[in-house]
């Protein structure tokens, strides 16, 4: 039988319909219709209840929620991770590593590998995100200096073929075999992402196209303006911002990006190439003046989650962000005066489009059924992924 969400204000990706139906089955959408044509008799009916039915939220760039992290390395930490994800609108995750030595790197990746992910009720794996180690130094952030290396090393070939489920990694561009590196990833499908850099905008700009699809947390951990010999030169910001084929990731939680720079990025990329992105750390999801571990429990850097956002322990940086999705999308609507249709295709459609899932991220007949309701202050009350409901605020 055809499931029907009714009583919603169903949003595409350019427009917010009233009085219409979304129906699915099968874990696919069959289409949106005039209310009338449902004869709550013939279909599986859902209530929406008069909130917001979007296509399911993607996080492309995220390290960990509710106090576990990718890096620890544990099958049943990582399930939890998934249904923590769901709670907040998420229907598919990136999950997203650490630079850290190559031995805890290929824990955290095996254990994803043997982690049953069919039998969660929560988001959906849709790929391994490796932020590093290939990075700056003078740009490496809260990343370990000593776990830096550059893709002169040649390991991410070992990598790739170790686990096929990598879809992204994460480079300098300025480093002695990024480019290589960068050409080696797109011949095999899997993207390389501008990160931790302190290029000028040139290495960025004459870049071949496509050769770096998507810049990580656009201003963070990137050069910017600045002056050599007295001369003002563009950075990697301004390099990412000019290219128009380069998906920008924004940390949308109003702190990483005040209003001012969130708006900025959305008058210059738009809602086809802005992507919301959490870069959540294990302390998302948990009490104020929660102390924790950024990475692997037993080797990673101590934080403290504080004002919102995630701090080294003597405030001098932050240490990654305690967001969680649904705030993403209210920082963007209520703070950056973002319309609600585009911060949704900002979280569903466009990080879909940049990842290359080409069945994802838009209420349209043929997609996967994820989507995510939720009511006017952006609170999550469903969470549907594959035509499956995940996480429900309340009988619906």
């Amino acid at each position: 039988m055809k499931t029907a969400i009714i009583n919603g204000k169903i949003l595409t990706s350019d427009r917010e319909l009233q009085g219409y139906a979304l129906v699915f089955e099968g874990g696919k959408i069959c289409g949106i219709v005039p209310a009338e044509e449902i004869n709550t008799a013939d279909f599986s009916v859902i209530d929406a209840q008069g909130g917001y039915v979007g296509a399911g939220w993607i996080e492309l760039h995220s390290h960990g929620i509710a106090g576990v992290d990718f890096m620890d390395a544990d099958p049943e930490a990582n399930l939890r991770a998934m249904e923590a994800y769901a709670e907040h609108g998420v229907t598919g995750v990136f999950p997203t590593t650490l630079s850290a030595p190559f031995p805890e790197i290929r824990r955290a990746l095996d254990a994803l590998a043997h982690t049953d992910f069919s039998s969660c009720k929560g988001a959906e794996l849709l790929g391994i995100h490796l932020e590093g180690p290939y990075f700056s130094r003078e740009q490496r952030g809260a990343q370990p200096l000593d776990a830096l290396s550059t893709p002169q090393d040649l390991e991410y070939v070992e990598l790739i073929k170790e686990y096929p489920f990598i879809r992204r990694i994460d480079t300098a561009p300025e480093l002695l075999g990024s480019a290589h590196m960068a050409q080696y990833l797109r011949e095999k499908g899997i993207i390389c992402g501008i990160a931790h850099t302190d290029a000028d905008a040139t290495v960025i700009t004459q870049a071949e196209e496509g050769l770096y699809p998507i810049a990580t947390h656009l201003y963070s951990g990137m050069s910017g303006v600045h002056r050599v010999d007295g001369f003002r030169r563009a950075g990697a910001v301004e390099g990412c911002l000019l290219r128009d084929d380069i998906y920008c990731e924004a940390i949308c939680d109003g702190i990483h990006l005040p209003p001012e720079l969130l708006k900025l990025v959305y008058k210059v990329k738009g809602a086809d190439k802005m992507i919301l992105v959490s870069d959540s750390v294990r302390g998302a999801d948990l009490p104020e003046e929660t102390g924790f571990v950024m990475g692997n429990k037993e080797t990673g850097t101590r934080a403290i989650a504080s004002d919102g956002v995630a701090w080294l322990p003597d405030r001098s940086a932050f240490a990654g962000s305690v967001a969680t999705f649904d705030r993403l999308v209210r920082t963007a609507v209520t703070q950056a005066d973002i319309p609600l249709v585009d911060a949704v295709k900002m979280s569903s459609l466009t990080p879909a489009r940049a990842m290359g899932l080409s069945d994802k991220g838009a209420l349209a007949e043929g997609y996967d059924a994820d989507i995510t309701v939720f009511d006017e202050n952006i609170n999550i009350m469903l969470t549907i992924v594959g035509g499956k409901i995940v996480y429900s605020k309340k009988e619906l």
